[in-house]
């Protein structure tokens, strides 16, 4: 399945997800310069219905293959779009895979929860490359957050497989308090 041409020389986000009782598939980027076929994984799906995003930064495939996954019997549904403008990230935010929204207001106080297998919250420049972690651990954390004033992406994301199913995690945007 090939990025859509419009898509080309811009970050690229893939939802992936799968069918109710699905345990998910695999989403693999390919290339072919000069002639040469590679294929480097790019991330899962969610696991059932959940939609998980995956990010590709410009240039890194030209197409994706899908490794199905167990009783997948073909059906999995995956959609490319523009990485940018990313959806707004609301007041309060959860799921269970990776997930990516605009990046919010400089100063932004936000309330972050991770489940057992943790995760981390990491701003993402308008190219798709990595600026800055704003938190993340390889286990259950807790923490507040304050968004820097970057432009770009908040990425939810695995420590081990970056895109794709992880623990539960939770987002909550929390009042600021105006100082005098």
């Amino acid at each position: 399945m090939a990025v859509p041409e419009r898509l080309r020389g811009r970050p690229v986000r893939i939802e992936a997800w799968g069918w109710i009782g699905s345990l998910g598939f695999e989403v693999v980027g390919v290339t072919e310069p000069q002639g040469r076929y590679t294929e480097n994984d790019a991330g899962s799906s969610g696991i059932g219905r959940e939609k998980s995003h995956i990010l590709l930064v410009p240039g890194q495939c030209e197409s994706v293959r899908i490794k199905r996954g167990w009783k997948m019997s073909g059906r999995w549904k995956i959609r490319f779009a523009d990485a940018m403008p990313a959806e707004p990230l609301p007041p309060k935010a959860k799921g269970a895979t990776s997930r990516l929204f605009r990046c919010p207001a400089p100063g932004t106080r936000l309330a972050v929860e991770f489940g057992d297998s943790g995760g981390r919250l990491t701003v993402y420049n308008e190219e798709g490359r990595r600026i800055a972690t704003l938190a993340g651990r390889e286990h259950q954390f807790n923490d507040a957050v304050v968004i820097p004033k970057v432009k770009g992406l908040l990425a939810v994301e695995s420590t081990v497989a970056k895109w794709g199913p992880m623990t539960h995690w939770s987002l909550r945007t929390e009042p600021t308090t105006a100082t005098s």
